[in-house]
């Protein structure tokens, strides 16, 4: 089912054809588990040893430049949050320490990875459509749009938009963009660094940060604020070139239910199934599922009698499988 070469599944209208697509759906998305399962292990293995022969360079580096600088931006506030005294440049050592911990958590190192997974398919949308990352036309449509709190999001997600692509493309990551279990996690990891036994600082430093930070005001904060705003309207962000990678995602996520990290993943082509099924599961019709798919995977052969997968089945068929949080 959904998956390069011959298709899985001929065009039946009988009640056992069905049953034996739900059957190989079922079966796709367990070899589907199974093949993200493996990634955030394979992942923390690659970082921590520098074999990049299970991924690709741009993936590997870009995770590693954005544990650097979470790592660095870390330290900083650990050593500027005395006296208001300007913070002593980290070493090597400490960031190369303090990136250690950050990676062995394994929920941190997929949401790294499914930033990375973003930015790359962003890319290869613009290469071939023309997409623009930043300003999409769902994006410009919102910004028109004659509500005015409507309009104001929409805009201060298109700045925060811009800013992430510009951090990507320096490979970094900021502190106070990180979901909030994320930064929770970071902020543990930095407690957990030895500094002759002394725990104060560090302490300290993460009560500043959580004092400064805001998750709605996070580029992923203000996505879901942004469709939760357009109410029934927020289905025309199912649509990848229409919407934008981040938009598309966060939309694909509230609908499915989905976590969103694994909803990025879900567009790699190992889970074409799973996409087909969350897409049919947020309500997407079934022209629009094959679309979506075939925008993502154009040498995709997309099963006539999916037709008969509605959303409510769709949406348990995915129930079934391991859901992927944190992958």
């Amino acid at each position: 089912m959904l998956r390069y070469g011959k298709s899985m599944i001929e065009h039946s209208s009988s009640l056992a054809d069905r049953d034996s697509m739900e059957q190989d759906l079922g079966d796709a998305l367990a070899r589907a588990d199974k093949a993200a399962e493996s990634i955030v292990p394979i992942l923390r293995h690659v970082l921590s040893n520098e074999d990049n022969s299970l991924f690709g360079d741009e993936i590997i580096a870009r995770i590693k430049g954005m544990a650097r600088h979470l790592a660095v931006q870390l330290l900083d506030r650990r050593e500027g949050s005395g006296d208001g005294s300007v913070a002593a440049e980290p070493t090597n050592e400490s960031v190369a320490h303090l990136c250690d911990l950050l990676i062995e958590n394994e929920a941190l190192v997929a949401h790294l990875h499914a930033l990375a997974l973003e930015t790359q398919l962003s890319e290869r949308l613009h290469a071939r459509f023309g997409t623009d990352a930043v300003l999409t036309p769902l994006l410009q449509a919102q910004i028109a749009s004659n509500d005015p709190d409507l309009a104001s999001l929409a805009m201060r997600f298109l700045a925060a938009q811009a800013r992430h692509s510009q951090s990507q493309r320096r490979m970094k990551l900021p502190l106070l963009e990180l979901p909030g279990d994320h930064l929770h996690h970071a902020l543990l990891s930095l407690r957990s660094l030895e500094f002759d036994g002394d725990t104060e600082a560090c302490e300290r430093a993460a009560q500043a940060v959580r004092r400064d930070y805001k998750e709605a005001s996070t580029r992923l904060g203000l996505a879901s604020l942004l469709l939760a705003r357009m109410g029934p309207g927020a289905v025309d962000a199912l649509s990848i070139n229409h919407a934008g990678v981040v938009l598309f995602a966060t939309a694909l996520a509230m609908g499915a239910g989905m976590d969103r990290d694994a909803a990025i993943l879900a567009t790699h082509e190992t889970q074409a199934a799973r996409f087909a099924l969350a897409l049919r599961s947020a309500g997407a019709k079934v022209a629009s599922v094959r679309e979506q798919c075939l925008a993502l995977h154009p040498d995709l052969e997309f099963p006539e009698q999916f037709e008969t997968i509605g959303p409510d089945r769709a949406a348990a068929l995915l129930a079934a499988g391991s859901g992927l949080a944190g992958y």
